[in-house]
């Protein structure tokens, strides 16, 4: 169990009230999880904050601050966002149920970093895309449709401190992170361009390509080999577009 709830982070992405904070912390010191990230978060020492993180008050002043999101997760294996929200540019959402199994297996041998929203408005389309798995939190259709975020973060910790604390015998995976993968993306994203993707002005469709390759490349995360053969495919197009040029002169 302590290998899974050591290696899951609390994200929380732009909160503007501090309760909230400490109601979050206070929910995930009960499940065992102690890493906090608060991005661009509201001011939050004062007496309200603690009192709501009443018994987890070091998770509040451990906690890692970022002023972006990229920052926070560059040295993740795994995203995940949390969301209720469908739509055309956001990724597929799969139940929690069913999605921690898959990422329980990775935190094993791997960093993961679970993000939850704004209070009012969640993640947007772009913090989402930096996710390689979405999950929502069933509700019932009569009633209030998203959770507070401090019970979001208890029922997704608890789902895991269940799941952690029954035999699972998956083997572990050692992903690459996400710094590496956004250098994979961007080299990608080259490689397209000089060989006619979003030739003429045409950016739209070179970045429609590339969200689907975001996609389909970080759905389950990357491991090393798998890394390694997406760079060698970009540097047989770098080969092959410096020889085109050499060709022509």
């Amino acid at each position: 169990m302590k290998a899974i709830m050591d290696n899951i982070s609390i994200v929380l992405v732009g909160m503007r009230n501090g309760g909230n904070i400490g109601s979050a912390a206070r929910a995930m010191k009960n499940m065992g999880v102690s890493n906090l990230i608060l991005v661009n978060p509201v001011p939050y020492d004062s007496p309200e904050v603690y009192n709501l993180a009443w018994g987890a008050e070091e998770i509040v002043r451990n906690a890692r601050v970022c002023r972006t999101l990229n920052e926070a997760l560059r040295d993740f294996g795994l995203v995940v966002g949390t969301t209720r929200r469908k739509g055309r540019y956001r990724r597929p959402i799969i139940e929690l149920r069913e999605a921690v199994p898959r990422i329980a297996s990775v935190t094993k041998t791997n960093r993961v970093a679970i993000l939850f929203g704004r209070e009012d408005k969640g993640l947007s389309n772009e913090e989402l895309a930096l996710c390689q798995v979405a999950m929502r939190i069933p509700t019932s259709p009569r009633g209030a449709p998203s959770l507070n975020v401090a019970q979001a973060v208890m029922v997704v910790c608890h789902e895991f401190f269940q799941y952690a604390d029954s035999d699972h015998s998956e083997t572990p995976v050692s992903l690459a992170s996400q710094s590496e993968l956004w250098q994979l993306f961007t080299r990608l994203e080259s490689a397209l361009k000089s060989i006619g993707y979003g030739d003429k002005g045409n950016r739209k469709v070179l970045t429609s390509v590339m969200r689907t390759l975001k996609r389909i490349l970080g759905r389950s995360g990357l491991v090393d080999d798998e890394l390694r053969a997406m760079h060698g495919i970009c540097q047989q197009i770098e080969r092959y577009v410096k020889t085109a040029v050499s060709c022509k002169h």
